[in-house]
């Protein structure tokens, strides 16, 4: 049997992940017919079907679910294999993490980590993007940890560190810019900076809701896909928005945060690891966010 390679590794999991060839090849940046092509080269060298194929999308077999953790795992070593041999040629030798988040904590509570004690160890390589996406790269071990807005249960690699509060972002001339608490009632009669919830769902469904839970419709101005966006927006006064209290930490130019009436701490801040945690950084990682945000008056 010829020796199967990393590629046949790394197109079968992007196809289990996201059962389908045409989004696998989107994902991996390829045509699908070299994707096509290296799963059914598995297939024929494994002597095996790892997917049943019908239709747009594809279901994986029992062989498919029981091949997918231990080619996340090869994945894995031989990316470390990478970095050992890199970081062996360098003095002194540091192993590099890779982070994701998602960007309201780039501004926030990132860079307080990545100075924390619980990161001194490592070379830091940090990424940005969607809850999703994330999600889906630390699973594939494609990132050792994210950051995420995300309310899955906890578990043995998710857990969350802190819920905090949405405030008001408002101009700085903004007529309500002079009050210390703003109600959603307040707010019915200005146009609203809105999350695409494509890209934020969980930020899109908690400002929607606030607004729903008190009876008063949404004046949509715009709709956004990061916070630097949505606050260059509210400064030139074209809206006002609901973010995390966190991203009022350090000052906006041209913003005013205030306070939200009758906030909950709803909005979570989720840190994720690759399966069995192999570095043991879930529990420190959450620890040092927990004390960042009590360190900020963002939890009780």
């Amino acid at each position: 049997m010829s020796e199967i390679s990393l590629k046949q590794l790394r197109c079968f999991v992007a196809v289990y992940t996201e059962c389908s060839f045409t989004r696998a090849a989107k994902r991996l940046g390829l045509a699908q017919s070299p994707v096509s092509q290296a799963v059914a080269a598995l297939e024929t060298q494994l002597g095996v079907t790892l997917f049943e194929r019908g239709g747009r999308d594809v279901t994986p077999t029992a062989a498919a679910e029981a091949l997918y953790p231990e080619a996340v795992e090869i994945r894995r070593r031989a990316e470390g294999l990478q970095r050992l041999a890199s970081a062996a040629s360098e003095q002194p030798a540091t192993r590099v993490l890779r982070i994701g988040s998602v960007s309201s904590l780039f501004s926030s509570a990132l860079p307080a980590l990545i100075r924390s004690e619980a990161l001194a160890p490592f070379a830091v390589d940090v990424a940005d993007g969607s809850n999703a996406d994330l999600t889906t790269s630390v699973d594939d071990g494609d990132l050792d940890v994210a950051l995420l807005r995300d309310l899955s249960p906890d578990s043995d690699r998710h857990v969350v560190a802190f819920r905090e509060r949405l405030c008001v972002a408002v101009a700085e001339g903004h007529e309500l810019a002079g009050r210390e608490a703003i109600s959603t009632d307040e707010l019915r009669d200005h146009p609203l900076v809105l999350f695409d919830r494509g890209r934020a769902p969980l930020a899109f469904d908690l400002t929607v809701g606030a607004f729903l839970r008190s009876g008063n419709p949404l004046r949509i101005a715009s709709r956004v896909t990061s916070e630097q966006a949505m606050l260059g927006l509210v400064s030139c006064g074209l809206g006002v928005a609901l973010v995390p209290q966190s991203l009022a930490v350090h000052p906006w130019p041209g913003v005013a945060f205030r306070e939200l009436q009758d906030a909950e701490h709803s909005y979570p801040l989720a840190v994720r690891v690759t399966a069995g945690d192999p570095l043991g950084l879930l529990e420190p990682l959450t620890a040092s966010l927990r004390s960042w945000a009590s360190a900020h008056a963002l939890i009780s």
